[in-house]
């Protein structure tokens, strides 16, 4: 029996992790896979409701399940998954992105995945204001780089098709942080 927990979120949360549990019935309904889902509270609504975005209840029904997914949620978000993101050390974020045939795309040879380190950089959410300024500190640790390089090319060697890794900086114009 796999243990899913879900955080339903806010504003459109709820309405997509509805949508969410659906395709999962489905999935259980083919394939006869065992799971339970538990919703969470996590958020706006959470913070309303108890004082903490993030409840102590919610971290720990993560940590006893298998997998979690989150829907959006609201104005609280950096308390959430900026949180959790460190907690569970989910530096890898992984956008797979391809063209399927008969599906309209703008091309019909995409076939890549993206991978960006998720704890650092300006997602660290260290900011603070100087007068009439923000200033968000933009954090690249050489450890975090050389283990997000590692995940992308451990990726790459896994894939059935290209077996490329494209490094996206800006060291020409931010010459220390790149």
């Amino acid at each position: 029996m796999y243990k899913i927990s879900l955080i339903t979120g806010d504003g459109i949360g709820p309405e997509l992790s509805e949508s969410a549990v659906s395709v999962l019935n489905t999935i259980n309904d083919k394939f006869d896979l065992k799971f339970e889902i538990t919703k969470l509270s996590a958020g706006d609504r959470a913070l309303s409701e108890t004082g903490k975005a993030l409840p102590d209840e919610t971290i720990n029904a993560i940590k006893q399940s298998d997998v979690c997914l989150k829907a959006p949620v609201g104005e609280s978000a950096a308390d959430v998954i900026v949180v959790l993101r460190r907690m569970l050390d989910l530096y890898a974020n992984i956008r797979p992105a391809k063209s399927y045939p008969h599906m309209p795309a703008l091309r019909d040879d995409i076939d890549m995945v993206i991978v960006r380190e998720n704890t650092e950089d300006l997602y660290t959410g260290k900011e603070f204001s100087v007068g009439d300024s923000a200033v968000a500190l933009r954090i690249i640790s050489e450890a975090a780089s050389k283990r997000i390089a590692k995940y992308a090319f451990k990726t790459a060697t896994q894939r059935d098709s290209m077996k490329k890794v494209t490094c996206v900086h800006k060291s020409n114009v931010m010459r220390v942080t790149g």
